[in-house]
């Protein structure tokens, strides 16, 4: 074991159970791989999951409205339900302008806040900053190259970052279980 590792409670769990978390990996590996070669059906089907996942929470949020009548919560409960059920039923009922819509909000953070990050760390001057203003750049760039294509962009940008996100998670999972397989017990 390298000097200074730290074994985490639960390694010899995944040591043991290492193809299974191997498995885990390359499924969403696979998965990532399907996802960005299917952008824009996964973009649209990101917007209707969002849009389910509102719909619940706004049910949610109606019957604690319900609960909490007497203990004062009860406006801020049944606004927030309210707002959630709908949101919720225009993302079901529209993914597309949904997706546009958030795309167009994503560019510009990325273009704002990426230029703030890089600005800011030129003048901070930070410790190894240059890695901050290259992230800033970066997300300049992006951000620049969303609003250039919005809104085509917005139809593929959302199933894309899902579908690479995917495949590093994948990659990671299946690094993690090949690391943990040949981990010693711990006997702990």
């Amino acid at each position: 074991m390298p000097i200074g590792m730290i074994i985490m409670p639960g390694m010899d769990e995944v040591r043991r159970h290492w193809g299974w978390v191997l498995a885990l990996g390359i499924l969403l590996f696979v998965l990532g791989l399907f996802a960005t070669s299917a952008a824009v059906t996964t973009t649209l089907l990101t917007m209707l999951v969002i849009g389910a996942v509102l719909l619940v929470s706004g049910l949610f949020e109606l019957a604690s409205a319900i609960r909490e009548a007497r203990y004062g919560g009860f406006w801020m409960h049944l606004f927030t339900g309210i707002l959630d059920l709908v949101c919720g039923a225009l993302l079901m009922s529209y993914p597309g302008a949904g997706a546009l819509t958030l795309t167009l909000i994503l560019a510009i953070f990325f273009l704002v806040g990426g230029a703030m990050r890089a600005l800011s760390a030129l003048m901070i001057n930070l410790p190894n900053g240059g890695w901050a203003v290259l992230s800033g750049i970066v997300d300049v760039i992006l951000g620049i190259l969303l609003l250039s294509h919005w809104p085509i962009s917005g139809l593929w940008f959302l199933g894309l970052a899902v579908g690479i996100g995917l495949i590093f998670r994948g990659a990671w999972w299946a690094a993690f279980a090949l690391a943990a397989r040949k981990l010693p017990p711990t006997n702990v």
